[in-house]
């Protein structure tokens, strides 16, 4: 076999590898066809513990017309509300769900949509909320506008697991893909407005937890991932 002829031969063979390559690891089943039917409204109840929805309240930071269009193509249902409690404190709870997670959610990260809304971000830092028996890894942050100081905690999760780094979240999309499924994935966020940062996200934690007190076992786990924890 002459030189010219080789080459084209591995190149071809080259060429049908990668084809076979791609299709394999091509997702084609979308989790959510084959699991309950995911219904934010009847997931999150509007009260629980001493927390109960202010319908009064105004809704949380309103995202740009842009902003609002990359959410509506990447989940199928967002639920935004605020809660209150009897003494008079207000929690802004975020919940978005997309039934086909990509790596468009690194576009939807809490710090670029702020400050897309003119939003200074401060403090940006990852910690561990340990709620339920789950490990979650969350972002959190204290994003300023003039008078508004609000103290955000949040996390990402891609199938049955929170997803905090852009690795990580490749990582899992790349395990899914390889089995041919397209993972189903949620956006929890919530935040207040106050002057104290660390009492913000104390009182975050506190109202997750009695959040995920009230909601059954497997609607924790949708919300919060797998409860087998974070693997740093």
């Amino acid at each position: 076999m002459n030189l010219p002829l080789l080459r084209s031969a591995v190149l071809g063979l080259a060429m049908l590898a990668a084809a076979a390559a791609t299709v394999a690891i091509t997702p084609t089943v979308k989790i959510a066809d084959h699991q309950e039917k995911v219904d934010l409204q009847a997931i999150v109840p509007s009260q629980f513990g001493d927390w109960r929805v202010d319908p009064n309240a105004g809704a949380a930071v309103a995202p740009s017309a842009d902003v609002q269009a990359n959410l509506d193509k990447t989940y199928d249902q967002i639920l935004s509300r605020t809660y209150v409690n009897s003494a008079g404190d207000a929690i802004m709870l975020t919940v978005s769900y997309g039934s086909q997670q990509t790596q468009e959610l690194r576009a939807h990260r809490q710090e670029v949509c702020y400050a897309a809304q003119g939003f200074d971000i401060n403090n940006l830092s990852h910690d561990t909320l340990s709620i339920g028996g789950h490990a979650i890894p969350v972002t959190r942050m204290l994003a300023i506008n003039g008078p508004r100081s609000e103290p955000v905690t949040y996390w990402f999760t891609m199938g049955d697991q929170v997803v905090l780094s852009r690795t990580e979240r490749f990582l899992v999309q790349l395990k899914y893909s390889f089995s041919g499924i397209i993972p189903d994935g949620m956006l929890v966020r919530v935040s207040n407005l106050t002057r104290d940062e660390q009492g913000g996200y104390r009182a975050h934690e506190a109202f997750l937890a009695a959040l995920m007190k009230a909601v059954d076992r497997k609607s924790a786990d949708k919300l919060m991932g797998a409860p087998t924890g974070h693997a740093s």
